[in-house]
């Protein structure tokens, strides 16, 4: 779990008393956020009716959906992380632990990291990739509009199971697309192959309005919200 840094600590006791929820929730969502890199957060807390997901521009995702009063507090709870986020940067201290794999250097710094089992995995904002490493190999996948945040769960050893949190819900490693472009710059052996970046932004858009449609059938979006998110991901195309 990630530190929270000195001065966070004083910014969550402001923001639970503020918003009346606990030190231990807030710090929770402020993790969330941070993760999220101050646009999205996927939280699990009692406090927050579960596990959810907030997206900056008000999309809110919650195991109790019609709990509307619930929603708009934690739309202001995660908002208000969110410009301090834009403000100060990074809220936690997501220092190197000893024995974190190194990455290659062309990524830059991981956005999010983490590990699971032997599993290492980091996330790149910028170059939008996911790098994975598991008993000294290397892998490398194009996340294309996703912005991972973590691990969704991971039901076996092969990564073929894993499925990773984004924006959009949980995205299934096998759906990522692998790439090679370490190979040129680091030496290291990489499996896969590249493909066209704007057929897989087109895959990764409409595979995220099937998603939405999923959560419209459950009830946990209403129609609005789903045509609103709809019409934004297709003016990605």
């Amino acid at each position: 779990m990630s530190c929270l840094k000195p001065h966070t600590e004083q910014i969550a006791a402001e923001l639970a008393q503020r918003h009346r929820f606990s030190m231990e929730a807030v710090q929770h969502m402020i993790r969330a956020v941070d993760a999220g890199w101050g646009g999205m957060a996927a939280f699990d807390h009692p406090e927050f009716s579960g596990s959810g997901q907030w997206m900056q521009g008000g999309m809110i995702l919650l195991s109790g959906p019609f709990n509307y009063s619930l929603r708009a507090r934690i739309d202001t709870l995660c908002s208000e992380i969110a410009a301090i986020h834009k403000a100060d940067g990074p809220l936690t201290d997501d220092s190197p632990q000893a024995g974190a794999p190194a990455w290659p250097e062309y990524l830059g710094t991981p956005n999010v990291s983490g590990s699971q089992d032997d599993l290492h995995y980091a996330w790149f904002a910028d170059q939008r990739r996911l790098a994975l490493r598991r008993r000294g190999q290397l892998q490398v996948f194009d996340t294309g509009e996703h912005r991972i945040s973590g691990v969704a769960q991971q039901q076996s050893h092969g990564h073929g199971n894993i499925q990773f949190t984004s924006q959009y819900g949980p995205i299934a490693l096998a759906s990522l697309t692998p790439v090679d472009d370490t190979a040129t710059k680091t030496g290291e052996g990489i499996i896969g192959s590249p493909s066209s970046p704007k057929r897989r932004a087109s895959d990764d858009i409409l595979a995220a309005i099937e998603h939405l449609g999923e959560l419209r059938e459950r009830g946990l979006l209403t129609e609005d919200e789903f045509n609103a998110k709809k019409t934004e991901l297709l003016s990605r195309l």
